[in-house]
Formats: C-alpha cells, sequence, structure tokens
C-alpha cells in the first residue's frame, strides 16, 4: 500500500500536463513490471470536439525508460482507442507476435463528466490479473481527478479554452526548449528536419464586440464568445493549443506546421467565423495577426509582433488576416510606423475595437 502511494503522490506533485502524463506511465510500469520491460505503455491525450475524435501520443515508455513525445504531425487516431473512448470502457485485445508468443493489449479510456480526456494503451505479455486492473483502473481514476482540478485552474470558467495564465507558463515552455522551434536552427538543419517543427502565434480580436454588447447586451456577446471558442475547437488540431487571452481577445499556438499550412488553417478559422450566423447578432468577424515563433525570443517580443500585424488588420479593413513578416518584408509596417500605431494604442485610438 506504502509504495501505491508513493505514486499517487508523483503523480499529484506536479501542474504541468507533461509531467503527470510521465509521471503515471512510470508509475504503472514500476507496478506492473518492475523490469520494464515485461510491458509497454503510451498515454494519448484525447479530444472530441469539432473536428471528431482526435488522440496524440504524450508520453510512453521505451524499454528502459519513460519518455515525454513532442508535439508531431496529426496522426489517425489508432482504431483500437478509437473504439475504446467511443464504447467508454476497458477493451482488449491479443495478438499473436510469434508463433509462440502472444501480447496482451488494453485501452483505457479516462472520462471526466462524459469528455474525453486520455487513453491509455498497455500491452504485456500475460493477460493482467484481476488485482493489477484493479491497480490500474485506481491509478487512472487518481489520474483523471487530478487532470480535473488542473483544469479548473486552467480554464476560462466562460468559454472552456485555456486562460491566460496557462497561455503564459505554455509560451515559456516552447520558448525554453531548443528543439522545439525550427526558427533557431540553421537552414540546413531547418531543411533536413522539414518545415513541419515550426511554432506559430496568432491573435485575434472580434470586430466591433463592445458594439454588440452595447446593442444586444451582455448576455448575447457572452454567447457570441462562446460560440466563437466552439469554431476555434472546431477547426485547430488536438496539439494546437487555445486561449481566450482576455474580453474579446483570443491566441492560438499552432504546433509543427509549416508556414503555408498555418496560414491556410488561420484563414480558414477566418471564414468560419465570417460565414456562421452567430443567434441575433447575425454575422460577427474577426481580425487576426500571426507570427512564426523563434527560439529567441522573448515572451513579450513575439506576442509583440503578432499584436501588431492584428492591429495592422484591424486599422486596414478589419475582418482579416495579417502575417507580421510579410508586413515587414513588404515595408507595410515598418518601425516608425510600430512606435506610431503603438501611441495610438496607447491613447485609445482604436476603443471600438
Amino acid at each position: 500500500m506504502t509504495h501505491v502511494l508513493k505514486h499517487a503522490e508523483a503523480i499529484t506533485r506536479y501542474r504541468d500536463h507533461t509531467l503527470v502524463d510521465q509521471a503515471l506511465v512510470s508509475s504503472l510500469i514500476e507496478i506492473l513490471a518492475p523490469r520494464r520491460r515485461e510491458a509497454d505503455i503510451r498515454l494519448f491525450r484525447v479530444s472530441n470536439h469539432g473536428r471528431g475524435l482526435q488522440a496524440e501520443l504524450t508520453a510512453r515508455n521505451n524499454g528502459t525508460d519513460v519518455e515525454f513525445v513532442a508535439p508531431g504531425p496529426q496522426e489517425p487516431v489508432p482504431p483500437s482507442l478509437k473504439r475504446a473512448m467511443t464504447l467508454q470502457v476497458v477493451t482488449m485485445e491479443a495478438v499473436r507476435v510469434a508463433p509462440r508468443r502472444t501480447r496482451h493489449f488494453y485501452w483505457f479510456p479516462v472520462i471526466s463528466d462524459g469528455e474525453a480526456l486520455a487513453c491509455l494503451e498497455l500491452s504485456v505479455s500475460r493477460p493482467l490479473s484481476s488485482i493489477a486492473t484493479t491497480l490500474v483502473d485506481g491509478m487512472i481514476a487518481l489520474f483523471r481527478n487530478y487532470l480535473g482540478l488542473l483544469q479548473y485552474s486552467q480554464l476560462d470558467t466562460l468559454t472552456r479554452l485555456l486562460n491566460r495564465k496557462t497561455f503564459e507558463d505554455s509560451l515559456q515552455k516552447i520558448l525554453q526548449a531548443p528543439d522545439s522551434c525550427a526558427g533557431n536552427q540553421p537552414d540546413n538543419e531547418r531543411r533536413r528536419r522539414g518545415p513541419e517543427t515550426d511554432d506559430w502565434l496568432a491573435i485575434f480580436d472580434i470586430d466591433y464586440f463592445k458594439r454588440i454588447n452595447d446593442r444586444y447586451g451582455h448576455v448575447f456577446g457572452d454567447e457570441v464568445l462562446i460560440l466563437v471558442a466552439e469554431l476555434m475547437r472546431g477547426v485547430f488540431r488536438q496539439q494546437d493549443k487555445l486561449f481566450r487571452f482576455g474580453g474579446e481577445e483570443f491566441v492560438v499556438i499552432l504546433r509543427h506546421t509549416s508556414e503555408k499550412n498555418a496560414l491556410n488553417v488561420m484563414e480558414r478559422f477566418r471564414h468560419e467565423v465570417e460565414n456562421h450566423l452567430f443567434p441575433q447578432v447575425g454575422q460577427v468577424t474577426v481580425s487576426i495577426g500571426m507570427t512564426r515563433i523563434l527560439g529567441y525570443d522573448s515572451a513579450t517580443t513575439v506576442i509583440g509582433r503578432a499584436d501588431e500585424a492584428m492591429y495592422f488588420a484591424k486599422r486596414h479593413g478589419r475582418n482579416q488576416l495579417r502575417y507580421h513578416e510579410t508586413l515587414m518584408s513588404s515595408g507595410e509596417l515598418s518601425s516608425q510606423r510600430i512606435m506610431n500605431m503603438d501611441a495610438e494604442i496607447f491613447i485609445g485610438g482604436d476603443s471600438d475595437n
């Protein structure tokens, strides 16, 4: 019992989701297979919103140790995992891997209040005993409940997107990981790894949101915020991070994709909002600014670039996406112009959104 309590303490020691995931996998390996090679465990974070079921591998044991899996290109959801999450029950399968060797696979769904959170895939050389199954169930229940507490502190209460404090932590973590930003690597290294390793920051603002509140009231204004958040979930991937920055301003961190794909998905989102019929309000539009996250950036610098591009979009017609790097290379956004924009923003030159 003391051994199990030690692992329970390890799982609840962290606030970072990746460390919590690693602690769960590490604990289960030590409980089920002290020699580690007897079991393989993979943990997937799962969501089921507008894009359907999405799964992202976040932690696994590699035979000798537990490793964090960095976000990569979106991959299809494994059929067995999809079945377990759809049925919301533990599923099992025996697979013959050699003439006299069989592996037993188990998929444990992690569901909280009907919301898909994660799925644990366990592969062992012998079927789990009832005691072992009970132990896994108990550890997953602890993991599920702790995730619920973390989400409560990390989510915006209205939109259920990640909140501003979580955004600051997430961006800082990306900037501190030297291999996570391809923009910090030599050109030959980026070509070798491909463009799918870049990260991007986009900030967008709902156009004329103050007028919506003034004309229709805050109840309909809140509904617009909630529906915009739902449209975000429907467009972006599991590995992308979605935040409500404050008021009518939102942030998206696009993970590990190319410049072309990042621009395309942000433009697709802009169209989704423009073409959506909002109850009572009708048409709503957004102005978006985007920039690449570079390894040598500070949080203030990267946010500032995206913010400058967004305000440029608002001052040049709204309902558009502007990319900071293009604005700079074309001369549309110069250093002097940035200073003028900052001064106007400071004195409230664009208070009507």
